[in-house]
């Protein structure tokens, strides 16, 4: 992502280059993926090794957008769309280098860096919707728009991308950003403290250099779009001097030598002295690069306006022609004398570097030639041919960038999410799904193409790094679904909203409509995806502690909507530990007998919970929010077939409501955050496995709660019908029996060390408790 060590060039010289900033009163520009991900960096307290704790990112973005509220500013969020042609290969790189990160990620290494959780981006715009931020997902890559737009408003661009150094927009670095806003100086209003950059200081530090050729450094410096190694001829010219062996150094020292050097040229004689020290067969590609890129950064468009709020009249009279100025290289490459440059004793950094990249690439070739089958669709031409309806909800940010990459190369990345390695990619579970998905999209294409390719990594059972990699999987779409035949995307918004639910009931194998119906509109869809979810495995029955798992997860956002949001031990304790002391007293006192009538609704339980209840239950699911901290030390007690099987989950989840989206919404959208927290689902099925009979455990554990206990146990009555051979008060298998992927029946040397080792987070918080499952819980009262 951006320009390698032009962030850390500039922070270094942050005197010079960064002035300190009051953030109040105006436009913020936001570059969506990036500030994204930032914030998952630098605020959110979430454990990776679990696969998302979305409720505390959530809370986070939350956070941040009314923090901006707050000191009078309105944030313009923009997001990438599909990916660039030209960033391909970058993209691929990226993903192999986070599958090679995932493999052997645990709880230890989130102490050092941050892995993102699938739904990240998903629940960012699920909270940028709920808070009504404006805000656009761009066809393609969000960056030269992201600049358009804070130079046609004149304010400032939020991120944490080097390439806005490049732009000349002013730019906000995400991490000068203060935490907290404060009372401005005259105490009117608030303000949040950051440091700008101004592209004038930089220009100050080169004297000669000229805003233009800042582009063209960008491209020789090793953008997203161009290889350094294509110019190495061209850096033995400049004779980088100075330059340690260490790459940071080294980067630092080029950054330099390469602003000092364009400032002696104009960007024409410049591009000269670069196309000269090329040889001939690969200078009119690279010049075409170079014409793209510049013109990238510098040609600006008002149209992206409109989606993010702005008024047609408002485009046309904004006067942006001045700041347009498309770049055309004027003279002949084919006649400049070819100049090679040789540079005694090479750098030893730079062939190091050179060595990786053509690794890398070679690495790539089978991937690379796979999307060659596709350049003969023409970008333009696949999108020009979409329905309207289609391309204002992707703007709108409703569909998913992905769907860009399915119309136009008829591919998918997958995103790589921390899972176990010795089984199959966990978006398996998913393809059912993902069909059906193809299977529309592909009618609004102009070839007759039967079939998609999913790019994810490959199974590895003696999970061995070197023999990881990246393969494409191929995927028939679904053009019939039962004895219905899938609409066209042409009329899909035509199709009545019982044609658009039966298409999701028969993907997700929803056949008992009663169940459903009975629930509140936000678990609906969640549950048909549950339900999918587990017809996807062959020993349904050893999945029985995480389908628990799952059913009692749903029941915390419950409490926080209640009783308020809590995640530490001690200040739940400060704020409510008297007042649970005196529930529990009036209660004995008044001799306290709940509700048991068990033939009421799920939504007349659901909206009879009880205050006092949620404060009550509030301490079983803190405990389980917190990881445990042996982990740190005993990475052998992470169990990273548990984290598989919900990364499973979350596929199955994505897919659901991608579907669901593309079908304009038949069901409510899941919201993540209230639904799904990684930490909780492990803690609690670590807990539940070792439970003989874990109703009975459940019912022990929240007789203290009896609102939430009959909700729970009304809910577990009416889909019952959807699990036959799961919600049944049988002894659970798991104590007997390993968990075993649908995939690995042969994986005889998978070891089921991982299984014997859990977290039991309830020990002692319901002391006056008996558990029939645990024989000796009534000693506890003769202490």
């Amino acid at each position: 992502m951006g320009i390698p060590g032009l962030t850390t060039y500039i922070n270094n010289r942050s005197d010079r280059y960064l002035e300190y900033y009051e953030l109040q009163n105006s436009y913020l520009v936001i570059d969506g993926n990036s500030v994204c991900c930032s914030i998952y960096n630098l605020y959110a307290k979430c454990n990776c090794a679990f696969g998302g704790d979305y409720d505390n990112y959530a809370q986070c973005i939350s956070n941040f957008f009314d923090d901006l509220l707050k000191c009078n500013v309105t944030p313009l969020v923009l997001i990438d769309g599909g990916n660039e042609d030209k960033k391909f290969k970058t993209t691929i790189r990226r993903t192999k280098e986070k599958i090679r990160i995932a493999c052997s990620f645990c709880p230890l290494s989130q102490k050092k860096m941050k892995f993102f959780p699938l739904l990240i981006r998903e629940v960012f715009k699920e909270i940028m919707t709920e808070k009504n931020i404006r805000h656009v997902q761009c066809l393609f890559e969000a960056d030269n728009h992201i600049a358009a737009v804070a130079r046609i408003l004149n304010c400032p661009v939020l991120s944490y991308d080097s390439d806005f150094y490049i732009y000349g927009t002013l730019y906000i670095p995400f991490d000068t950003l203060d935490t907290y806003v404060i009372k401005s100086s005259t105490g009117n209003c608030y303000v949040k403290r950051c440091k700008i950059y101004k592209v004038e200081n930089l220009l100050k530090s080169f004297k000669g250099l000229d805003q233009s050729m800042l582009p063209l450094a960008a491209i020789l410096l090793g953008n997203d779009y161009v290889k350094r190694n294509t110019f190495k001829n061209f850096f033995r010219h400049l004779k980088l001097r100075g330059a340690s062996r260490k790459k940071h150094n080294h980067r630092q020292c080029r950054i330099e030598t390469t602003l000092a050097w364009l400032s002696k040229y104009t960007l024409n004689k410049a591009i000269i002295e670069i196309l000269s020290r090329l040889t001939k067969t690969i200078r009119q590609r690279i010049l075409n690069l170079i014409e793209i890129n510049i013109n990238g950064y510098t040609n600006i468009s008002a149209e992206i306006l409109i989606p993010l709020g702005f008024s047609k009249d408002y485009i046309i009279h904004t006067n942006i022609h001045y700041l347009n100025k498309t770049f055309k290289f004027d003279g002949d490459v084919n006649t400049l004398a070819y100049i090679e440059e040789i540079c005694e004793g090479e750098d030893n950094e730079t062939s190091e570097e050179e060595n990786e990249e053509e690794n890398e690439e070679e690495n790539e070739i089978e991937i690379i030639n796979i999307l060659s089958e596709s350049e003969s669709i023409f970008k333009k031409k696949a999108i020009n041919n979409l329905p309207e309806w289609f391309i204002n909800e992707f703007l709108m940010a409703r569909l998913p960038t992905y769907f860009i990459d399915l119309i136009i190369r008829h591919l998918y990345i997958c995103s790589v999410q921390i899972e176990d390695y010795r089984y199959p990619p966990s978006i398996l579970a998913s393809s059912k799904i993902l069909s059906v998905i193809f299977g529309i999209l592909k009618s609004g294409m102009n070839n007759k193409i039967c079939y998609m390719r999913y790019m994810t990594r490959n199974q590895n059972k003696i999970m061995n790094l070197q023999r990881t990699k990246i393969i494409c999987y191929k995927l028939y779409g679904t053009e019939t679904l039962d004895i219905y035949k899938l609409p066209s995307l042409f009329n899909l918004r035509e199709i009545s909203l019982v044609v658009q639910k039966e298409i999701l009931n028969n993907t997700l194998g929803i056949t008992n409509m009663d169940c459903i119906c009975e629930l509140p509109s936000e678990w609906m869809l969640y549950v048909g995806c549950i339900k999918y979810w587990m017809q996807q495995q062959n020993h349904s029955i050893s999945y029985k502690c995480y389908l628990y798992s799952i059913f009692i997860s749903m029941l915390f956002n419950i409490i926080d909507s209640k009783i308020g949001r809590y995640r530490v031990m001690y200040t739940f304790q400060n704020k409510y530990g008297q007042i649970i002391a005196n529930i529990k007293q009036k209660r004995k006192e008044n001799n306290f007998k709940p509700s048991n009538i068990m033939n009421d609704s799920i939504i007349k339980a659901y909206n009879e919970i009880d205050y006092d209840d949620c404060i009550l239950a509030a301490s079983f699911f803190i405990t389980h929010f917190n990881m445990d901290k042996k982990l740190y030390t005993n990475p052998k007690k992470y169990n990273r077939a548990t984290v598989h099987i919900f990364a499973e989950f979350q596929n199955c989840l994505k897919h659901t409501m991608n579907l669901n989206a593309l079908l304009g919404y038949p069901y409510p959208q899941i919201k993540i955050a209230n639904l799904f927290n990684g930490t909780l689902l492990y803690n609690l099925s670590n807990n539940f496995r070792t439970r003989n009979d874990i109703e009975e455990y459940i019912n022990t554990v929240f007789q203290i709660a009896p609102s939430l206990l009959r909700l729970l146990n009304i809910f577990l009555l009416k889909i019952k019908p959807m699990f036959p051979s799961m919600l049944q008060n049988k002894i659970n298998l798991l104590k007997k029996q390993r968990i075993k992927s649908k995939y690995s029946k042969s994986d005889k040397n998978i070891s089921a060390e991982s299984d014997s080792e859990y977290f039991t987070a309830d020990d002692d918080l319901y002391e006056s408790c008996y558990d029939p499952n645990n024989r000796f819980s009534m000693l506890n009262h003769s202490l």
